[in-house]
């Protein structure tokens, strides 16, 4: 007996709404009791960590009792769906048998995949004919003993092996009622990339951050010469220039999924000065904040990816004539032709993995006159928190449908005293910052029913964080830190704010 498990138009990855659904071959070379052909679409958060190491006399308190006290693991189903597909239309499987003739036989399935998670529901656990107690299984059971939170659907993540994953898979177990024959069992997986959240109207309203430069005159009283031609070179005035370098993003600080950024670079001068200053680098880095949960232990990790980097510039950024506040845009075709790497997930929140992310634009200026620039180069890090979205746009009938709804009543705000100079508010997010919109609201599995597929374009994606990631070995040992853990923020006078 083999069985194996056929798409229908299988696709690079599936989305909330999509249906998926296929056909069980069953291959007989004899005939065969069957006591039912069970078919589940099943999601999985795992996080498997190490606990820290106790005191030598609470280690002795343990003894040899159990080996794997050293380990925290959870396991959350958070996508669980049971399709009895034979014999179809009954409940049996727990006494009955069926023969089945010997030869090929097929038996088709469909499921629609949900907006949200589900293993914080006791009754999407029911594990299905013949699994467990009362019809409810040990997984079900195991539930319930963590804690749960109810948010959308997490995406595929791979990027952790042994430590942290996120897999989506269809399995079909062939039932058999004598207890010396095993059942029969096989499993295909898939991608999974959710529906983003809806998305606020658009505004001009921006998400910046900000850092001020100042050269220092009289370290060299000529310009380095950058020509091989031998002329005298240009005379420095006594004031150098200083200004404020921005890096804005459209407000709320969204980016999406193998899009480029929607960043704007913008330099302003502050003072009068007969010296040009230069963009001489420019780097743009994502980092992902990973974290991770198992019953008590918490463990961070980070992952890191240079969207640009270039060097060896010369490009002016405004002119000495240029009056004081005069604000220069720098060329935005540096990066936009750029999209995120396809192994950058949506940002998530479930019950054991939390992802975050974190932009830092580095912008390097040099100052002097063309061809003789000096070689005093000031490098400003500006940073930003920022939401990324998958680029699945939900079904306008869904958005209607979330329109419709009673909204909740507004409580009444509070104003907080500012604490900080209006020039420079403190990093968008850490204490004191300035709020940001509300979070989007979320999904209900009620509205789905009656929904259609999303419609549009899909982007690439391939759920692996950091194909190079170490993991950990079968005992559970701890893999090496690859990432540091800790809150990332402005420093040394960076400052972030809504404009």
């Amino acid at each position: 007996m083999s069985v194996r498990i056929q798409l229908d138009d299988p696709h690079a990855f599936y989305t909330n709404l999509d249906f998926i659904s296929g056909r069980i071959i069953l291959s007989l070379i004899n005939d065969e009791n069957v006591s039912a052909i069970v078919v589940k679409l099943e999601g999985e958060s795992r996080t498997v960590l190490m606990r820290p190491t106790g005191p030598q006399n609470q280690q002795q308190l343990y003894g040899r009792q159990n080996q794997r006290n050293g380990i925290a693991m959870e396991n959350h189903k958070i996508l669980y769906k049971v399709n009895q597909v034979f014999p179809s239309g009954q409940s049996g499987g727990l006494g009955g048998a069926y023969t089945l003739r010997a030869g090929q036989h097929e038996y088709p399935f469909r499921f629609k995949i949900p907006f949200n998670n589900g293993c914080s529901d006791p009754h999407s656990q029911q594990m299905g004919p013949g699994s467990g107690f009362a019809g409810f299984g040990l997984g079900g059971l195991q539930q319930l003993q963590y804690r749960h939170v109810k948010r959308t659907l997490p995406p595929s993540l791979t990027g952790f092996p042994g430590e942290a994953e996120i897999r989506y898979y269809v399995k079909v177990t062939v039932q058999r009622p004598s207890l010396f024959k095993e059942n029969r069992r096989n499993a295909i997986g898939f991608k999974f990339l959710p529906i983003e959240p809806p998305r606020p109207p658009k505004t001009a309203n921006e998400v910046y951050a900000r850092r001020p430069y100042a050269f220092q005159a009289g370290l060299a009283s000529y310009a380095k010469k950058s020509s091989m031609f031998k002329k005298k070179p240009a005379q420095l005035s006594d004031t150098a220039p200083k200004g404020e370098i921005d890096a804005r993003l459209p407000s709320p600080a969204i980016l999406t999924c193998n899009e480029p950024l929607p960043l704007r670079i913008i330099a302003r001068k502050l003072n009068n000065s007969t010296e040009h200053v230069f963009l001489m680098s420019l780097q743009v880095q994502l980092s992902g904040s990973t974290e991770v949960r198992a019953q008590d232990v918490v463990r961070t990790e980070t992952t890191s990816w240079v969207l640009m980097s270039l060097t060896g510039l010369a490009i002016p950024l405004g002119s000495p004539a240029d009056e004081i506040r005069k604000e220069t845009v720098v060329d935005a075709s540096l990066w936009d032709r750029i999209p995120l790497p396809n192994t950058v997930a949506p940002s998530f929140h479930t019950c054991n993995l939390t992802r975050k992310y974190e932009l830092e634009v580095r912008v390097g200026l040099g100052f002097g006159v063309p061809g003789e620039i000096q070689p005093q180069i000031v490098t400003l890090p500006l940073r930003f928190q920022v939401e990324i979205y998958s680029g699945i746009h939900p079904p306008t009938a869904l958005l209607d449908a979330m329109a419709s709804r009673p909204s909740a009543p507004v409580r009444p705000s509070v104003p907080t005293p500012q604490t900080y100079d209006p020039a420079y508010p403190p990093q968008v997010g850490v204490p004191g910052a300035p709020d940001l919109d509300d979070a989007p609201p979320s999904y209900e599995d009620a509205m789905a029913d009656e929904m259609s597929p999303a419609d549009g374009p899909r982007r690439e994606y391939s759920g692996v964080t950091d194909v190079n990631a170490p993991s950990m070995d079968e005992k559970g040992g701890a893999a090496p830190s690859y990432g540091s853990s800790g809150s990332a923020g402005g420093a040394g006078g960076a400052s972030s704010a809504i404009v």
